[in-house]
């Protein structure tokens, strides 16, 4: 069970148990739950003092943890998925619209398309239409897409400084000023939030 309670205060009853159900507690999800040091003591609570109270906590925090490994999931496969789909879009509807390249864009102008497709200012301006940072125009769930809309401005940002960036809470935290306990509220309220809305939908 080396790695997953590093605190040195480890009483007997937790070993026992950490023993007993070693084999168990190798599930990915659960590891990874417990490699956070608050989740472990968590558990230690329970297994010292078993209130209802104690393992309510403890049951809600790991419900929260769970969710936010599968809205992450899904995020990422809807992401995947709307980008192919959209790749298919912008081919097909450039298969569809041909251009002649060698035809004047404006009568009595030497300028033809070609040259105004090679040119700078036209390259910047698809680059702008096509790399959306909006995590809202990449999701193919109208209900996910109605839900992100009732965030607040910072958690919209906060998602996609997550979800479209690939930022972990500390980077987040140091690009915007931050603390990272701060960004991990924000993040886990955000997710939260988008829950209950879907859920309540």
């Amino acid at each position: 069970m080396e790695g997953l309670y590093s605190s040195a205060d480890i009483n007997e009853n937790v070993e026992n148990y950490l023993m007993k159900f070693e084999r168990h507690l190798q599930n990915p999800v659960l590891k990874s739950f417990l490699d956070i040091q608050e989740n472990m003591d968590l558990l230690a609570e329970v297994i010292n003092n078993p209130t209802n109270l104690s393992k309510k906590i403890l049951d809600d925090t790991f419900r929260e943890f769970y969710f936010k490994i599968r809205f992450t999931n899904y995020l990422s496969q809807a992401i995947y998925f709307n980008a192919i789909n959209y790749d298919k879009k912008v081919k097909l509807f450039l298969e569809r619209n041909k251009s002649i390249l060698d035809c004047q864009i404006n009568d009595g102008e030497s300028v033809t398309l070609i040259d105004y497709l090679a040119s700078k200012e036209w390259q910047e301006g698809q680059e702008v239409c096509f790399e959306s940072t909006n995590i809202a125009d990449h999701l193919t769930s109208y209900s996910l897409y109605q839900a992100i809309q009732l965030l607040t401005e910072n958690q919209r940002q906060l998602l996609n400084l997550a979800y479209i960036y690939g930022l972990n809470d500390s980077e987040i935290a140091i690009y915007l000023n931050k603390s990272q306990q701060a960004v991990s509220r924000s993040h886990k309220n955000a997710l939260k939030k988008l829950r209950e809305i879907i859920e309540n939908e």
